[in-house]
């Protein structure tokens, strides 16, 4: 599957070419190797299902599958990491934001292994749960592939005018996607995750503190803008490859990935610097 180079590598590469220095010129030729490396690395995504198929398929409420203490104790494992941890943001143009500015904010709480490490048992339950709706839906996605793991932990904060206005986003080349609503329903308004469906609608989703919503990676879905307040959700992406703990949304299902929160945080730094030329 090949990608086309997005506008904040363009940014980036202009950056370098204005002198920024040999940093910008490492994290430019670090992400076109990883770019590269991906279109090499598909063979994993072959059989996935096209959005057409997943948009068939139904998104699985499982209704506080986390308890008050099990939230708690992902907010205070973000909270002692974040610092540790790579991230991405977005602004309310929906564009690359500079580090921790942007509306809508995703910690990658996989980073290093933190989360396997801190929170081994939530994490066994979450990868259980999304195996359960998979077997009762008889969506077949994980039985028979040669290893499934965790993609990325991911905590989301979005706050006012944060959005995923997309309504055909999906999260291509995963097989499954379980999402943890982390706030009370009276900490924010609007952002109503929605998706796609077959006939065209959009179905808007019932999503309360506590609940996980388990789908097909590949069911287009959307979030409408947070008018106020704060939301914040755990989401954990399932796909055929090793458990990455490179701090992003990995493209590189096997082998050895050099990306760190290190370079995470200087490609936000760079991507704001590239902005302004």
């Amino acid at each position: 599957m090949s990608r086309i180079l997005t506008a904040p590598f363009v940014r980036r590469a202009l950056a370098s070419v204005a002198g920024v220095g040999a940093v910008s010129a490492y994290v430019v030729h670090d992400q076109y190797q990883s770019w590269l490396e991906a279109v090499v690395d598909s063979e994993c995504e072959a059989s996935l299902p096209m959005t057409a198929e997943a948009q068939l398929t139904r998104v699985v409420r499982l209704p506080r599958l986390l308890s008050d203490e099990e939230i708690q104790s992902v907010h205070d494992l973000h909270a002692a990491v974040s610092s540790k941890v790579g991230t991405t943001g977005r602004n309310e143009a929906n564009q690359s934001a500079a580090y921790h500015s942007g509306v809508w904010e995703v910690s990658y709480l996989s980073t290093d292994g933190w989360f396997r490490q801190e929170r081994s048992a939530l994490l066994e339950k979450l990868i259980a749960a999304a195996s359960e709706v998979d077997a009762e839906q008889g969506w077949g996605l994980l039985p028979g592939k040669e290893v499934v793991r965790p993609r990325c932990i991911e905590y989301h904060i979005v706050s006012p005018n944060g959005s995923l206005p997309f309504p055909y986003h999906h999260d291509a080349g995963s097989l499954l996607t379980i999402d943890v609503m982390l706030s009370d329903s009276s900490e924010f308004e609007a952002g109503t995750f929605q998706t796609l469906e077959a006939d065209g609608s959009m179905t808007k989703h019932t999503f309360e503190k506590g609940d996980a919503m388990v789908f097909v990676s590949h069911k287009p879905h959307c979030v409408e803008a947070v008018r106020s307040g704060e939301r914040r959700v755990l989401v954990m992406e399932l796909w055929e490859g090793e458990e990455r703990t490179c701090g992003h949304r990995c493209e590189k299902h096997w082998g050895e990935c050099t990306h760190s929160a290190r370079t995470s945080f200087w490609r936000r730094a760079l991507s704001d610097i590239g902005s302004d030329l």
